[in-house]
């Protein structure tokens, strides 16, 4: 049987994610469609066009992830807008997407959760109301959930994810490259090809003119 178009687009993100510095993925029992990164993600068949299920291994108290581990977040809801959410298309699953801007999308959420809509409302409403008490309870999990990160794993946050910021153009580069390409403009020699052009097409239009002159003249 085949490959299934899924399995190449999940192969190729998998070894291109495999050589970032901020995630650390493992194939469950070398099945393509399931990969564990302190996230289980499970992939169906139809994978770009059916959104991937993305739910933590160990339980996080947080306003957008409900006790069994799923993530309540509009990037992996079914393509299509919801009149019923008020979310549009462009917020929800689309094939353009891939696990990477998933990830992205999902570290962004734990730093600033949507109390609004929540997956765990008492979460939410500590979160609102007392962040003191809501911070420790984040942290105690955290704490539990390190057991399994793997020796020399360095947890990801957001400077990882970022891209790499472009380096300014230097100006006294700018100058010097002009500097040697200068024009001296008072050298006849920089303007002499240019001049015997002039020169040569004048003399040209001179002769013309003389020779329709004498033509207009003969009898």
């Amino acid at each position: 049987m085949p490959p299934l178009p899924s399995q190449a687009v999940l192969l190729k993100e998998y070894k291109e994610l495999s050589k970032e510095k901020w995630v650390n993925i493992d194939l469950d029992e070398e099945n393509i469609y399931q990969w564990n990164l302190a996230l289980m993600l499970k992939f169906p068949e139809k994978y770009p066009y059916v959104p991937p299920d993305f739910r933590f291994t160990h339980p996080l108290w947080h306003p957008n992830i409900y006790p069994d581990g799923r993530i309540c977040i509009s990037i992996l809801h079914a393509p299509g807008e919801d009149v019923m959410s008020g979310e549009s298309a462009g917020e929800r699953w689309s094939p353009a997407q891939r696990v990477e801007s998933v990830l992205i999308s999902i570290l962004s959420l734990l730093d600033d959760p949507e109390i609004n809509s929540p997956a765990n409302v008492d979460a939410s409403v500590m979160y609102r109301d007392d962040k003191t008490t809501f911070t420790k309870r984040v942290a105690d999990d955290v704490e539990k959930s390190k057991k399994d990160i793997p020796e020399g794993f360095v947890m990801p946050v957001h400077e990882f994810t970022r891209a790499a910021t472009p380096k300014a153009a230097n100006d006294d580069d700018f100058w010097q490259d002009s500097d040697q390409e200068s024009f001296d403009f008072d050298d006849d020699d920089d303007m002499g090809s240019a001049t015997d052009d002039e020169q040569l097409a004048d003399s040209e239009v001179d002769e013309n003119a003389d020779e329709s002159e004498d033509e207009t003249t003969q009898p």
